[in-house]
């Protein structure tokens, strides 16, 4: 039977340039150990659709520069930020593409 276990730096080597990456706006479970790996690994103009919105884990992965679209309802911190700060500093500047799927 295959190995089915893999490493982080192994998973996040599949996030290339450009991926689309969904994920869920719960902020008690977000993958954050990967998505610092991809952050590490360079992965850049990924895509990322938060699911009935975003969190922390969105707000990370824009802040790093590696998001050129985001699309979602929302990117909020729950009860510690209404919006994501690195989301809202990045959609205001213009350095961030922001698709609402309400």
């Amino acid at each position: 039977m295959r190995e089915k276990l893999t490493t982080l730096e192994k998973a996040a080597a599949h996030v290339k340039a450009g991926a689309h990456i969904v994920m869920t706006c719960k902020m008690q479970h977000p993958p954050m150990a990967f998505l610092r790996e991809v952050v590490k690994q360079g992965a850049r103009n990924l895509r990322v659709i938060g699911v009935v919105g975003g969190a922390v884990n969105i707000d990370l992965l824009v802040g790093a520069g590696a998001v050129g679209v985001v699309d979602t309802a929302s990117v909020s911190l729950g009860e510690f930020a209404r919006t994501g700060p690195n989301f809202s500093r990045y959609v205001t500047g213009g350095r961030l593409k922001s698709m609402d799927n309400t």
